[in-house]
């Protein structure tokens, strides 16, 4: 792997992470109202942050392996 090639990975990275990011929190603000609402609020603050990390290191990961094969092909 190239220097040019671990640049442009981290771009696509950066680009799915940011979707994630997204996807992330409207994840976590559907599980809070559908799921969590009766739970104490630093329990619901945690699980929302697991799941907001978890998918934003999930899509940037994803972004990193396949993100030429997703946005260029």
């Amino acid at each position: 792997m190239t220097i040019s090639n671990l640049f442009k990975n981290s771009g696509y990275a950066a680009v799915f992470g940011f979707m994630g990011l997204i996807v992330g929190i409207w994840t976590a603000d559907l599980l809070h109202k559908l799921i969590l609402h009766n739970a104490e609020r630093t329990t619901a603050s945690s699980v929302s942050l697991i799941i907001i990390a978890l998918i934003l290191v999930a899509s940037s990961l994803l972004g990193f392996t396949k993100g030429k094969e997703l946005l260029e092909d």
